[in-house]
């Protein structure tokens, strides 16, 4: 197999090879559209504004509504760091929901062979309150998850195909870190100019050390606008 392509579907075989086997486990068909505005406000720093929405129980009903704010910073061509507030509305059933907000931050490292561009990104996550709780239960506990991505920018037409895998660990219990799930994706980005960016997904999400695990297939479809101000170089 060549080299470059071994390295590029490595993050989903890895995915699907070691957790292929989960028994006793709930299905379900998901959609996630997004739209995204990347304003670049001075040189390598960037402001982020996202917002979800998911549907879920087949794309029968709102599961979430969510909504980031945040800043990025580029260290160097390889490293970028960036940090998000989140509100989110969280259906508890069809007519009922509860708005909870928490924070985030991300360290993306990326190298560039050729045509691929290879990622790892850890995120660190606190947990997520809702809104009428005290603020400082937020920082009471963290997450953190592992996301490997390998993407190919074909020569001569707009289209990047990727796949993507991801590791979440936490606190299921309250007592030690384990594996709470796992996500695989694969998709393809359409770029429009350098200002659109389209991309389509689908994937499976799959929950781990839980007695009643739920496998979501999704199918993610996003826009995002990227901007920068005029005075910049």
């Amino acid at each position: 197999m060549n080299r470059n392509l071994f390295i590029f579907i490595l993050p989903f075989i890895l995915t699907i090879v070691t957790f292929q086997q989960t028994q006793g486990q709930q299905n379900d068909f998901q959609f996630w559209p997004s739209v995204q505005l990347n304003l670049e406000v001075i040189k390598d720093l960037k402001l982020h504004v996202e917002e979800e929405l998911r549907l879920h129980e087949n794309i029968s009903q709102f599961s979430r509504q969510i909504s980031d704010i945040g800043v990025s910073y580029r260290l160097n061509k390889h490293v970028k760091a960036a940090v998000f507030y989140r509100i989110e509305a969280d259906w508890k059933n069809a007519d009922e929901y509860a708005w909870r907000n928490g924070i985030y931050g991300d360290v993306t490292f990326k190298y560039e062979p050729k045509r691929f561009s290879l990622g790892y990104r850890l995120r660190i996550q606190s947990s997520k309150v809702e809104m009428n709780e005290k603020q400082v239960y937020m920082l009471n506990g963290f997450r953190h998850r592992h996301k490997i991505s390998a993407e190919y920018n074909i020569k001569g037409i707009p289209l990047s195909p990727f796949i993507e895998g991801e590791l979440l660990i936490g606190n299921s219990s309250g007592k030690r870190s384990e594996i709470l799930g796992y996500r695989s994706r694969i998709g393809v980005n359409y770029s429009l100019g350098k200002a659109h960016n389209i991309y389509i997904k689908y994937g499976i999400d799959q929950e781990l050390n839980t007695p009643d695990p739920l496998r979501a297939y999704i199918i993610a479809l996003g826009y995002s606008l990227n901007l920068r101000l005029k005075s910049i170089k």
